[in-house]
């Protein structure tokens, strides 16, 4: 009576499918543990001045007492009440702005100018005059936040809608597809992907102007942690709100490439 021998897998064969299934884990894994490791040793060997750079085990430190002792988590619910109003509000304005000028020259002609001007020019600058126009209150904070995010998104898209191929809007019109198909079932799902890539440039915009606008118009918020740590000189609790908004940010950009890959799956497929 044969017995049947099993064939163990060489541990070779084993680590090289496990590399190739989770090699962008592993890389950003080892990438964030040997900076933090550097940053560390930095700190801990007296190259600088404490006083000036904390070190990550002070920060992480810090992290577990501000949220063991519960004293974080009005900042964060004040700066995610802004960041999420800002966010929303430039979704709403900026891609009906975005579709008309990929649709219409004359809109794009007309309003560019406008658009480039005010993306470019220094969006702080404008934070004392909406403060003297809305006061201190959560909406003057909100009104820099769109500010700051909204033509990021006009802009990715006016380029998603006025890249599409004409053909295929002209093979619509000859199925005798109206306006409103031809822009749902046409133009929406082919700009879909310019237009969740200005969403995710906008999350990294809408963080740093609701700490902007926290540092000069606030009193709490993640911002204005940051300032009053950096004013007092405690270095650990600055690096804690700058790590809070960082792990925001990059919990946002997974959350909207799940999105992406939920809405719009060949473009996942296509950027791996």
């Amino acid at each position: 009576m044969s017995q049947q021998v099993q064939v163990l897998e060489p541990p070779t064969t084993i680590l090289s499918e496990i590399w190739a299934r989770h090699q962008t884990a592993i890389t950003r894994l080892a990438a964030v543990v040997i900076a933090l490791g550097l940053w560390e040793w930095v700190v801990r060997a007296g190259k600088v001045n404490p006083l000036f750079l904390s070190s990550p085990s002070l920060v992480f430190e810090k992290l577990y007492e501000v949220f063991a002792d519960g004293s974080i988590w009005p900042h964060i619910a004040s700066s995610a009440e802004i960041a999420g109003l800002g966010f929303a509000i430039s979704i709403v304005l900026g891609v009906p702005v975005g579709i008309a000028m990929g649709r219409s020259r004359f809109i794009r002609d007309s309003t560019e100018p406008f658009v480039m001007a005010s993306y470019a020019s220094p969006t702080v600058a404008f934070l004392p005059l909406i403060i003297l126009w809305l006061g201190l209150g959560v909406w003057s904070k909100v009104v820099l936040v769109v500010l700051g995010a909204i033509f990021v998104i006009i802009i990715n898209t006016e380029v998603g809608v006025s890249s599409i191929d004409k053909k295929l809007i002209e093979t619509g019109r000859a199925f005798c597809a109206n306006e409103r198909e031809i822009l749902f079932k046409i133009i929406a799902p082919a700009a879909l992907p310019f237009i969740l890539a200005g969403f995710r440039l906008a999350i990294g915009r809408v963080l740093i102007m609701v700490v902007v606008a926290e540092f000069y118009a606030s009193t709490s918020g993640l911002g204005y942690l940051i300032f009053q740590a950096g004013a007092n000189y405690d270095t650990a609790l600055l690096f804690a709100g700058v790590f809070i908004l960082a792990g925001a940010g990059v919990i946002l950009n997974s959350a909207m490439r799940w999105v992406e890959g939920w809405i719009a799956p060949w473009q996942a497929k296509n950027s791996d």
